[in-house]
């Protein structure tokens, strides 16, 4: 069985962000399976990835024949894969419609376009979670089934290194991209509420100018940039806790995936209310979730977690990460979904 993964972006790049790991993992997890997968971008070489992932220029999907099956990457690998004749499965973070989220703006149309091709042409559609399969079922009707394929977080994580934070220092960890000016502003409300007691720190890219955030990011945040993901775990072993901030007041746009990542290397995470994976914390026991918007209540909820002994518990906590929430476990739903494709043709209306 050949399946080719679709990915808008160069595969060979480190992994900083949650696109390019879900991408290597979740392609190293079919290939365990037995699927031969080939990863098709844009690339100007062709190769390998460093997990042995063949790496081919996307129009290697026009030789007739090749795949049995094609799977999307976001909304803009979708229409690379228009003209292929055999079955597609297309997985997308969030549904965007004529107006939310607000900060697809710039990029609405091609957003929507993906989707009108999914829903006229996927054999499936896969989301993150149910709030997003809601929205796909109002605007788009039930014809093309729904998977749930959560993010995940690794079941091996990189052995101890060096504590990269100053002796003594209280840390919270902000890990991911600044993409709201909602986001903005708690990071710098927070920053000002917590100096003399915590220092934010932030792993990630400030993408203001993307989304066209106003404003920027207080001098108190000590600002990392982009770590690729080894280095990652040596800064939320050692922090007090992590930092989870909803995108704006949207349920199905706050999907955030950090919060596999703080709970897998055992720390305790402070989010914020309407995130979606919030669930995660209730799950766990392991945090506390503020009032949406309230910086406020984030300093004295975040105080109050730096008095709580959190440690006895991580080992479990981990633990119950790598049982439930692994990335190899979401790597079985899919290759499970594709079997039922590739073998057995899903058709419309049929629900998983």
């Amino acid at each position: 069985m050949k399946i080719a993964i679709l990915f808008h972006k160069n595969p060979y790049s480190e992994a900083t962000r949650i696109d390019l790991i879900r991408m290597r993992q979740m392609s190293a997890g079919l290939r365990r399976r037995g699927m031969d997968v080939e990863i098709l971008a844009p690339v100007a070489c062709e190769g390998a990835l460093e997990n042995g992932i063949p790496v081919r220029h996307w129009s290697a999907l026009t030789e007739a024949g090749r795949y049995d099956l094609v799977k999307t990457c976001y909304h803009f690998s979708v229409g690379q894969a228009e003209a292929f004749s055999g079955p597609m499965i297309s997985r997308i973070v969030r549904v965007v419609d004529k107006t939310y989220p607000e900060r697809d703006a710039p990029c609405r149309a091609e957003l929507l376009r993906a989707q009108e091709i999914i829903a006229g042409k996927a054999s499936a559609v896969i989301l993150n979670n149910a709030e997003n399969a809601e929205r796909w079922g109002k605007f788009y009707g039930h014809d093309v089934p729904v998977v749930l394929v959560p993010t995940g977080c690794p079941s091996v994580i990189p052995p101890a290194g060096r504590n990269p934070f100053a002796a003594g220092e209280r840390v919270v960890i902000f890990l991911g991209s600044v993409a709201s000016q909602g986001m903005l502003d708690m990071l710098n409300a927070a920053a000002g509420k917590l100096a003399g007691w915590a220092v934010i720190h932030l792993i990630g890219a400030d993408k203001s100018a993307l989304y066209g955030i106003g404003g920027k990011l207080s001098t108190k945040i000590i600002q990392h940039g982009e770590l690729p993901e080894p280095l990652i775990w040596d800064y939320l072993r050692n922090a007090d806790m992590g930092l989870a901030l909803a995108t704006g007041p949207h349920l199905f746009d706050n999907d955030i995936s950090k919060i596999y990542n703080y709970l897998r290397a055992g720390l305790p995470v402070l989010a914020e209310d309407r995130i979606i994976t919030n669930h995660l914390i209730s799950e766990t026991g392991h945090g506390k979730i503020f009032r949406f918007g309230d910086g406020t209540d984030l300093a004295a909820t975040c105080l109050e977690m730096l008095d709580t002994d959190y440690k006895a518990r991580s080992a479990e906590v981990m633990d119950h990460m790598i049982r439930l929430h692994s990335w190899d476990e979401r790597a079985g739903r899919l290759a499970d979904l594709i079997r039922s494709i590739v073998n057995k043709p899903l058709k419309r209306n049929r629900s998983l």
